[in-house]
């Protein structure tokens, strides 16, 4: 039986893994579906939300505060006063990577509130703190104000996740960041995989090309720098291999940090705001591609390149690895959470990918359709 939901994404804006979860569920599900928001920036992420009524419910300055890590705690507030008519909806499913939980302080539908979780916030799990204070906060004010800035969104969040009466998580490794947050869950939890579009790689016309491809959007966690000091060495002595990085800028001083470290680095190429059909073609000339996330809640891209036939160099922890641990086209490069040890791991694999033989395999990655598993939950 078709039923009426309310869907809440925190934030409309880029063309990431969590929009594209949310477009596929507006897509494909048999039940009907509003979709609310917070920010809407339609010139970034995927052109399809076009074609459906998205409600954003916050004023316009909430769209800079959202690029801003140590800002979204001001959602908050902005949470209680968000405001949507339950009432008039059978069901109300929060799509949230952190912070969009919130909206239960002020929308609540006692015993039919869902949640698909992509990963409680990273920022104030705790490995990750650690690798931030290291890596992105490790002198002045910023370090303080994000150490207090953690401490306060966990207590609002364990208050929020208590009003979750059904949660879904993307991956195990989501799920082991919400026990190891002490979040309660009010019922047994769900594992859905995200959305994987296999088809779309599996007919690539294949050709052997002499670049490495980084495909993901342009930002910290993401690492590229990392990629580029490492190819600095690499490229010394093996000149005839080009990298080229292909994503979406989310964060300008980072892009430009990239196009400082690429002025001083030989056969390293920056293309941004790629359409689909030129990814495609790029992964399908190239010799492999990588991926480089920081501790991954799960990694669509990982999956897609192995899907298209071609290797991936990619680090060992993240969601995907409990899907593609075992797989011949996996090249696993160690995680370190040092900055130097890190380069040191990349510019390791390149060089002993491109030692090794390459070997050929038909072995096909296989998870669940995406939006029957949803559908299956909402409807109980």
């Amino acid at each position: 039986m078709s039923k009426k939901i309310a869907l809440f994404h925190p934030w409309i804006k880029s063309r990431g893994g969590a929009e594209r979860v949310v477009l596929e569920i507006i897509k494909n599900s048999k039940h009907k579906i509003d979709l609310f928001t917070w920010v809407y920036d339609k010139e970034n992420t995927f052109k399809e939300f076009q074609k459906y009524n998205v409600k954003v419910i916050a004023p316009k300055i909430a769209q800079k505060i959202s690029r801003m890590h140590l800002l979204r705690g001001l959602f908050l507030p902005l949470s209680i006063f968000s405001k949507i008519k339950l009432k008039d909806y059978d069901l109300f499913l929060i799509s949230t990577s952190g912070v969009a939980e919130f909206m239960t302080f002020k929308n609540y539908k006692k015993g039919k509130t869902y949640a698909y979780v992509h990963t409680p916030l990273r920022e104030a799990n705790k490995k990750i703190i650690n690798w931030n204070l290291e890596n992105k906060y490790p002198l002045g004010i910023k370090r303080y104000a994000y150490i207090f800035a953690t401490k306060i969104y966990k207590f609002f969040e364990k208050k929020a996740w208590k009003k979750l009466n059904v949660v879904i998580f993307n991956s195990n490794l989501s799920l082991k960041r919400a026990k190891e947050s002490n979040l309660k869950l009010n019922s047994k939890p769900h594992i859905i995989y995200p959305p994987i579009n296999f088809s779309r790689f599996e007919n690539l016309k294949l050709n052997k090309g002499k670049y490495f491809l980084y495909w993901n959007r342009l930002n910290p966690p993401k690492r590229q720098d990392l990629l580029i000091e490492a190819w600095k060495n690499f490229s010394k002595k093996n000149p005839s291999y080009k990298l080229i990085i292909a994503g979406t800028p989310e964060n300008e001083k980072y892009y430009k940090k990239l196009q400082k470290l690429q002025k001083d680095t030989k056969n390293v190429e920056i293309k941004t705001n790629v359409s689909d059909k030129e990814i495609d073609s790029l992964l399908a000339n190239s010799l492999a591609s990588l991926s480089l996330s920081y501790s991954e809640d799960f990694g669509i891209i990982p999956l897609e390149i192995i899907a298209s036939g071609k290797p991936l160099l990619a680090t060992d922890e993240g969601g995907y690895v409990e899907i593609i641990n075992d797989h011949p086209l996996f090249h696993k490069i160690k995680e370190k959470h040092s900055k130097k040890e890190m380069i040191k791991e990349i510019e390791k694999e390149l060089n002993n990918f491109i030692k090794k033989k390459q070997k050929k395999t038909q072995k096909k990655i296989k998870i669940k359709n995406f939006v029957k598993e949803i559908d299956k939950i909402l409807e109980k």
